[in-house]
Parts: C-alpha cells; sequence; structure tokens
C-alpha cells in the first residue's frame, strides 16, 4: 500500500500542524484557501478529503472547524535512512517525524511503528524508490516475501526476506544487486507496511 502526498496536500498537513502547534484553532476550508490563493474553497475540500482517505487527518461532519491531525507533531518516528542497496551502518536517532495514523496501515501498536528513509535502487521491484519513506513494524513476525529492514552481520538493509527449506536469506528486487546470505546473523528490525512517497506535482 502506498500513500501519495501530492505537494498541495503535503503544504496543507504542514498549515493544520503549525496552527495546532500555535494553540490556534483549525482553519475552515476558507481560509486553508486564502493561505494557498485557491480560487474556491471546494480545492480545500478536496485536499483535507484526501489526507483523510489516507488516516492522516480526520474531520468532523457539519463542523466548520472539525479538521483534526491524526498524531499531530507525535506521529511516526523517521529513524534515519536505510540502504536499499548495498548493506550500510545502522540507522540513527528519529530525526523528523511522519504524521500519519500508523493503525491504518495495520499497525495496532503505535509504539511499534517507526519509519526510515530509503536510500538507493535494490527495491525498485517492489515499486520502493530512492527517497520514498518505509512505514515498518517493530516486533512484527516476517512472511516469506515481506519486505523487511534487517540486520545482517551487523550492517542494515532493506530487502525482500525470503524462507525456503528451512534456510533464510534477503533478496534483492535489482538484477544489479546480489541476494545476501547471512554469514553469521540476520536480525530482521520491521516489517514493511507501507511505502509513502511524495509527489512532486
Amino acid at each position: 500500500m502506498v500513500a501519495k502526498l501530492t505537494k498541495p496536500q503535503e503544504s496543507v498537513r504542514r498549515f493544520l500542524e503549525e496552527r495546532s502547534e500555535s494553540g490556534e484553532p483549525p482553519p475552515t476550508y476558507r481560509e486553508i484557501s486564502e493561505r494557498f490563493g485557491y480560487k474556491s474553497p471546494r480545492a480545500a475540500a478536496d485536499h483535507v478529503a484526501a489526507l483523510e482517505k489516507k488516516g492522516i487527518v480526520t474531520h468532523e461532519k457539519r463542523c466548520a472547524r472539525g479538521i483534526r491531525l491524526v498524531q499531530k507533531s507525535t506521529g511516526v518516528p523517521v529513524l534515519g535512512s536505510i540502504a536499499a542497496g548495498l548493506p550500510s551502518t545502522g540507522f540513527v536517532v528519529p530525526s523528523e517525524r511522519l504524521a500519519l495514523d500508523p493503525t491504518f496501515y495495520g499497525i495496532h501498536d503505535r509504539s511499534r511503528a517507526f519509519a526510515l528513509r530509503v536510500t538507493g535502487n535494490s527495491m525498485v521491484g517492489r515499486q520502493i524508490f530512492d527517497g520514498d519513506i518505509v512505514l515498518l513494524e517493530h516486533e512484527a513476525v516476517p512472511q516469506n516475501g515481506d519486505v523487511v529492514a534487517a540486520l545482517i552481520d551487523n550492517e542494515s538493509t532493506l530487502k525482500t526476506f525470503v524462507r525456503r527449506s528451512g534456510k533464510v536469506w534477503l533478496r534483492a528486487e535489482n538484477p544489479l544487486y546480489p541476494d545476501l546470505i547471512p554469514g553469521s546473523d540476520l536480525q530482521v528490525q520491521g516489517v514493511g507496511r507501507a511505502v509513502i512517497r511524495f509527489l512532486s506535482k
């Protein structure tokens, strides 16, 4: 499942977050339209409806200021980057937070949700590209074919988890990259639940 935010949708999300953090009430459609120069409040309503569908906001009907960010700035921590290429050293402390509701993507324990920014192109066969953000669930049991963030021989990478005939390894989804067979240790740090991609237009 891929949650795609257009630039206008991301701008509206940030505006809602700014209003919340400054203690102001949620904006009306008209205020959103004035902020971004839309000709009609209908454009603002369409962006809010799209954000609601993606689990990023809720909207109380028949209430002019009923738009609410699902998780506000607390969101899901983005723990730096992970290589979708050759393995690299582990990811770091939270550098930003993703304002979405992980339960919308099947992660019912919010404390298990985290995200990583993808670098590299070894997973293009699964429609995961350089610059995407992958939403993952910590402590989930990986199934054969799941996309996982894994620590293999003390280095982190994003690959497809393969279990066959009692053996496990990591498969790249790009023929330019080899499969990764653990020499000593393979630890799954998170199972992929969604890919978030910010569109350029």
